[in-house]
């Protein structure tokens, strides 16, 4: 990492307490986890941009070190990110990196504010009308308040796929383990609770990539098709790339994300 990297607290309007990492320098790269996941999820990608962008990552409220006082919600996650992003200033337009729950709120964001560009990994919807799914996220949250360590394993299998390596494997089940029960169970009733709408896709409208890994189980390739037929209707540019992996598409294929990645600031810079 690099030596201008810092790592902070901010504190929202609702009094979460928010840890925040920024490191490199440059135009402003903003970096949102998946469930389960900390702002370690994302330190290839840190260590390939930060010496051509501020990159900032923070853990959700409920999420690594993070702090909540009222239960969390998937408007409130989208605030979280609004309100660090105007404590840097309202000149900071971004670029916008989501990993599955993170990508949801990049997308709610981006439909409400200026994005110079969106990359959307493992890609997440609104499921609250799937009885299954619901019911699937219940039962996790139910586990996670059973005790953490007895969830990692099954974590692992379902986020990694069998090609990866065990190094893969060991740093997500890190991130598992670091988890506070109850912030993660937070986090899985934030995700299915009726509060949680898909964003108004057609307005987003900036350049997209979506990443989508040919053995993901939690987000499936024909998501990513979805919603590149969604995003910003007829007038938006969204790619989709496909990258060798499972859910945790950084850290099993990082020169695949890279390369996607690059995609999407090359259209940027034109």
């Amino acid at each position: 990492m690099s030596e201008d990297s810092r790592s902070y607290y901010h504190t929202t309007d609702n009094g979460s307490r928010i840890f925040v990492e920024e490191s490199g320098s440059g135009p402003l790269m903003v970096l949102m986890h998946g469930l389960g996941g900390t702002t370690n999820a994302f330190q290839p990608l840190v260590s390939h941009y930060s010496s051509r962008f501020t990159m900032l990552r923070f853990d959700f409220p409920g999420s690594g070190f993070s702090t909540f006082k009222t239960p969390p919600s998937v408007p409130e996650f989208v605030e979280s990110l609004r309100s660090i992003l105007q404590s840097k200033g309202p000149e900071e337009v971004p670029v916008l990196v989501g990993h599955s729950l993170g990508s949801i709120i990049a997308m709610h964001y981006a439909s409400q504010n200026p994005v110079k560009g969106l990359v959307l990994i493992g890609a997440g919807r609104s499921a609250t009308h799937i009885p299954a799914a619901v019911a699937h996220i219940t039962g996790l949250a139910a586990k996670a308040r059973e005790g953490i360590e007895g969830m990692r394993d099954s974590t692992v299998t379902n986020n990694v796929a069998p090609s990866s390596s065990d190094l893969v494997r060991t740093v997500v089940r890190q991130m598992i383990s670091s988890q506070s029960p109850l912030g993660y169970a937070a986090t899985c009733e934030a995700i299915c609770a009726k509060s949680h709408v898909d964003p108004h896709y057609a307005k987003i409208q900036c350049p997209t990539v979506l990443i989508a890994g040919d053995q993901d189980k939690i987000s499936p390739l024909s998501r990513s098709e979805d919603l590149q037929k969604l995003i910003g209707g007829e007038s938006n540019s969204v790619s989709l790339r496909v990258v060798h992996s499972g859910h945790q598409q950084v850290l099993e294929d990082t020169a695949g994300v890279v390369s996607a990645v690059d995609s999407l600031l090359v259209s940027l810079s034109k």
